[in-house]
C-alpha cells in the first residue's frame, strides 16, 4: 500500500485521483468523476480492492470539502486545487452516496484498505478520519 498516513489523501491512490480533476471546472464535469469514483465502492460487494476504496474516500472528502474546503488541512496538497473548482452546489445526490461510502468503508469486511490499517495496527486512526468525514454529513 502507497501509504504515508491514515488521512484521505495520505495514499498514492487518492493523490493520482485528484489528477482527473485537473481539467474539470464546473459542476458538469466534477460531478460525474466523484460519482464514479462514489459508485465503485458502493458496487463493490462483496470485496472491495484498496485502491477503489482509498478513491472512494477521497472523493467522499471532496463531497463534503466542496462547502467545507478548510476541512482538507494537510492533504489540500494532495487534493484538487483550487477546491472547490466552482460556487456551484453539487447534486444533493453526492452527500448521499458520500454518506453510505463513508459508512462502508469503516467496516473491515469484505474491505481491504481497512484490513490494511488494521494489519498495521492503525484501525483507530483510519475509523477516526472516516469519523471526522462522515460527521460532517447528517
Amino acid at each position: 500500500m502507497g501509504a504515508w498516513d491514515t488521512s484521505v489523501f495520505g495514499n498514492d491512490d487518492a493523490a493520482d485521483f485528484s489528477f482527473e480533476f485537473d481539467d474539470a471546472n464546473t459542476v458538469a464535469k466534477v460531478a460525474p468523476i466523484i460519482e464514479n469514483a462514489l459508485d465503485v465502492v458502493l458496487n463493490s460487494m462483496p470485496d472491495l480492492e484498496a485502491p477503489d476504496g482509498a478513491t472512494g474516500l477521497a472523493a467522499a472528502a471532496l463531497v463534503v470539502a466542496w462547502n467545507e474546503p478548510g476541512l482538507l488541512g494537510d492533504d489540500a496538497a494532495y487534493a484538487p486545487e483550487p477546491w472547490p473548482r466552482t460556487t456551484e452546489p453539487l447534486p444533493r445526490n453526492l452527500n448521499t452516496k458520500a454518506a453510505a461510502v463513508l459508512d462502508r468503508m469503516k467496516n473491515a469486511e469484505g474491505n481491504e484498505l481497512a484490513q490494511l490499517w488494521a494489519e498495521s495496527g492503525q484501525t483507530g486512526e483510519f475509523t477516526a478520519e472516516i469519523a471526522r468525514w462522515r460527521s460532517r454529513l447528517s
